[in-house]
């Protein structure tokens, strides 16, 4: 009797569990429905889906800068005590306004006596070659020794407008230098017009000209006289100014002594 109540204590425990675990697993499978259902779960589903791919995640970093790595390679120190180089541009240069006077001037020189007519580059005497004209500028001539040099050692020797100097060199021989006048030489077109001297005589003003390399000489107010550059006439002279007033064609030149005009 006691045996048969013990084995119905044993079912009827077994029953009980029996139950208890079939109501868990239905109270289970009734609640899954409920907590995956709805649109919190589907959020949380994907959000638990994007996050837990490693791909999207590297993703979504990428496109917002603010969770990218910064890069710190790119960057160089620098010292704050070194002046950063600035970069300058050098204009193109101008230009500079070239002196064209001095490559066109001309020159009337005379050597032991004899007048030439010189720009930069000629040799004088013409007979028998001393001197190169070197530089001629508006208020004189170099002369430059074409072999040796002077006795005091120089190789050139400047001389002055309307000046006259010796110059001897080292073998001995001497030379007298003048510069009778200078001016522009035309680029050796025109005519050279040249006032070699003002003076006057008994109180009377002459003035002599150079045309072309031909001497007129003496000359006195109102003479007219045909040269190569065509008819010339002396209008006034001015001893005191040592200037002259001419006609040439129909043009009034004045010039003082020793200058020079190409017409």
């Amino acid at each position: 009797m006691i045996s048969n109540k013990r084995t119905l204590t044993y079912i009827a425990i077994a029953l009980i569990v029996g139950a208890a675990l079939a109501l868990a697993v239905a109270l289970a499978r009734s609640d899954a429905p409920a907590a995956g259902s709805g649109p919190a779960a589907a959020l949380t589903q994907a959000l638990g889906g994007v996050l837990g791919d490693t791909t999207g995640a590297g993703t979504l970093a990428s496109a917002d800068p603010a969770k990218q790595e910064p890069l710190l390679d790119k960057f160089v120190a620098k010292d704050p005590f070194i002046p950063l180089p600035v970069t300058t541009t050098n204009p193109t240069p101008t230009p500079s306004p070239t002196s064209s006077s001095n490559a066109t001037l001309s020159a009337r020189v005379s050597v032991n006596g004899t007048s030439y007519t010189v720009v930069k580059g000629d040799k004088v005497p013409g007979s028998s070659p001393a001197f190169t004209i070197s530089s001629i500028t508006s208020g004189d001539v170099t002369f430059t020794v074409i072999d040796g040099a002077l006795k005091n050692g120089d190789s050139s020797i400047s001389v002055n407008l309307g000046e006259s100097v010796s110059a001897t060199l080292e073998s001995g021989k001497t030379y007298e230098l003048s510069v009778l006048s200078i001016g522009s030489s035309g680029g050796g077109n025109g005519h050279t017009i040249s006032v070699l001297s003002i003076t006057s005589s008994n109180g009377t003003p002459m003035v002599t000209f150079e045309v072309d390399g031909k001497t007129y000489a003496d000359k006195t107010v109102g003479d007219v006289f045909s040269t190569s550059a065509g008819e010339i006439k002396v209008i006034a002279i001015n001893v005191d100014a040592q200037t002259v007033t001419f006609m040439l064609g129909d043009q009034t030149i004045t010039l003082r002594a020793g200058q020079v005009v190409v017409k």
